[in-house]
């Protein structure tokens, strides 16, 4: 599945904080396949690494 898919569906991140992690997070899993342009992950894979990465919680990057 695509990141696309997997924030409208089954992660509570938004499709651009998935696309940041895939960047910059070293723990990100990997695609196993392409679709087009398209980078396709395992939807285990994904729901595993967002375990291990809860959200900030709200308000947790205030300056105030």
């Amino acid at each position: 599945m695509g990141l696309r898919q997997a924030a409208e569906h089954h992660l509570p991140y938004t499709l651009a904080a998935l696309r940041y992690a895939r960047a910059n997070d070293p723990d990100f899993p990997g695609s196993v396949d392409k679709r087009g342009a398209e980078l396709l992950y395992r939807v285990g894979d994904l729901k595993r690494w967002a375990c291990n990465h809860p959200r900030a919680a709200f308000g947790a990057t205030d300056l105030d």
